[in-house]
C-alpha cells in the first residue's frame, strides 16, 4: 500500500482498470473536480498518467 504523497511522486503512474465494478470510480476520478471525497481525483495533477481502461471500467463516461 502507498499513500498519495508517495504515488505523486512516481514518474510515471500507469493505471490499468478492468470490470464494470470499477465503472463509478473512472467516471468520478476523470469527470469530477478534485477533491478529498475523491482520492484518484487527485491523479489530475500528475503530468504523466496513463489509465488503460476495458470498454466495462469506460462505460459510464461520457461520450466526447
Amino acid at each position: 500500500s502507498m499513500s498519495i504523497n508517495q504515488i505523486l511522486k512516481s514518474e510515471l503512474i500507469i493505471c490499468c482498470v478492468p470490470d464494470s465494478r470499477k465503472a463509478d470510480a473512472v467516471r468520478r476520478t476523470i469527470e469530477k473536480e478534485i477533491s478529498p471525497n475523491i482520492p484518484s481525483t487527485i491523479l489530475n495533477n500528475h503530468n504523466n498518467v496513463y489509465l488503460f481502461l476495458d470498454n466495462s471500467s469506460a462505460s459510464m463516461l461520457k461520450e466526447v
